[in-house]
């Protein structure tokens, strides 16, 4: 399986009645086209392909009869109509097979299809919207990251349209190899990996922990493997329960140590497997049922503990904070977690919970595109004591752009919102004043260890 080249939609900024767009697409494509069309552009939400999603396998292309095989799949990912080799069927039993009807009609000839091939890699309908709605997005910058093995089976055992199943698959195809360890223990994710019955749902070395010792049990893992002089990546991929909570205490003293360790945690902000319960990582004001809504009682009344933060003052050599919506810079960041040599590396990775945050299901990666795009959840790294913006948010929208999305801030007033606000903003000024001090001529020099 490949990520395909595909233009999406990335911003709600788009006027119901423009069409430059659908007009730079007709006129590209003359009397045979628009593939794309403006009203469907309106109606369709962030991070949808707005028109061919460049299958990985695709329907049209297996419809086309074999002695035909006038459809192919380029180098690039994009599918693409020869026209030398297509004979135009009346009834096209390729735009019959594509599930998405992005398989169009030739208007022209009344025979035949088009479809969008990326105006071989320079989409004008991108590079007609004034409103930088459209976006081209390039599958192998991300690509170049990935093995070419899907190291969880098939299926999965986790809600509908979870993120954190997304990122446990991707977050595989990037660290795992035949020196990789992974680590869990009870949570959300754990459901996917343990496996059922006889049955391993995870192929790699996979150790299950208690909540209480992932950081102790990846220590003894970590001296056997220096005793027989073999080097391994182990990895953990850990909910906020046990990161911020209960196993907080080992990890800090394997932080201290040194231990050559990699933990990631999915921040779903709650105990979401058994029940939705706060943890020490629910923001202020959040719904949940043990901070629950009604009466004097209005959702958490305390603010968030900043794991990230906590983590990088132990001074350990890297730590970043990721998110489903940018796969790239999560790539990036597991990248450099992976070659370091001389301590732990922590990543804290955004987890919507359809399920515990109240949201529609196909809305995961919008939610957390709007935790970055708001600084709720700004993305940044340290390594080797130096902080660094990763994806920077020029003008930041206000918090409620995020909290109106899910349905545990359905009850904030006026007031809580400026509250929650006030959070997001100092806390987004306390990383770019760290920024600010670790970084150029002010760089501070800092020494690994406690």
């Amino acid at each position: 399986m490949t990520l395909s080249n595909v233009i999406r939609k990335v911003r709600d900024a788009c006027p119901p009645d423009c069409r430059v767009c659908e007009e730079a697409c007709a006129k590209k494509l003359g009397s045979a086209g628009p593939v794309i069309r403006a009203e469907n552009v309106h109606k369709v939400p962030l991070f949808k392909a707005i028109t061919c999603y460049q299958c990985s396998e695709p329907k049209c292309m297996e419809a086309c009869p074999p002695k035909i095989k006038a459809i192919s799949k380029d180098s690039n990912g994009v599918v693409r109509i020869d026209p030398s080799k297509c004979i135009k069927c009346p009834r096209p039993p390729c735009a019959k097979a594509c599930p998405y009807g992005h398989m169009l009609l030739n208007s022209e000839e009344l025979r035949g299809v088009v479809k969008c091939e990326m105006c071989d890699g320079d989409p004008e309908c991108v590079k007609a919207c004034p409103y930088g709605v459209l976006e081209y997005f390039k599958g192998e910058g991300i690509q170049k990251y990935l093995s070419d093995e899907d190291y969880l089976v098939l299926g999965t055992r986790a809600c509908a349209g979870c993120p954190g199943e997304i990122a446990l698959r991707f977050t595989l195809r990037v660290v795992g190899g035949k020196d990789t360890v992974v680590f869990g223990c009870p949570g959300c994710m754990t459901t996917l990996m343990i496996g059922w019955g006889d049955r391993a749902s995870i192929n790699l070395p996979y150790v299950n922990c208690l909540f209480t010792n992932v950081p102790s049990t990846m220590t003894g893992v970590s001296s056997y493997y220096r005793h027989i002089g073999k080097d391994a990546n182990l990895v953990a991929f850990v909910g906020d329960g046990c990161v911020a909570d209960v196993s907080f205490q080992m990890l800090s003293g394997a932080a201290e140590r040194g231990e050559r360790i990699i933990i990631i945690c999915y921040d779903n902000e709650g105990y979401m497997n058994t029940g939705i319960q706060r943890s020490s990582t629910t923001p202020f004001a959040a719904w949940t049922n043990t901070s629950p809504v009604g009466g004097e009682r209005q959702g958490k009344a305390q603010n968030s503990k900043y794991m990230p933060l906590i983590m990088a003052s132990h001074n350990i050599p890297y730590v970043a904070t990721a998110s489903p919506s940018h796969l790239e810079d999560y790539a990036k960041k597991l990248t450099k977690a992976l070659n370091v040599k001389d301590g732990m590396s922590y990543i804290h990775l955004l987890a919507p919970c359809p399920t515990g945050w109240r949201f529609p299901l196909d809305k995961g990666v919008d939610v957390a595109q709007a935790a970055v795009e708001t600084d709720y959840f700004p993305l940044w790294e340290c390594e080797g004591g130096e902080f660094r913006i990763t994806e920077e948010v020029k003008n930041p929208k206000p918090v409620s752009e995020f909290t109106k999305l899910t349905g545990r801030y359905s009850h904030l007033n006026e007031d809580k919102l400026q509250q929650l606000q006030k959070m997001v903003d100092e806390r987004s000024a306390r990383i770019k004043a760290l920024v600010s001090l670790t970084s150029g001529s002010n760089k501070l020099t800092v020494q690994k260890g406690g």
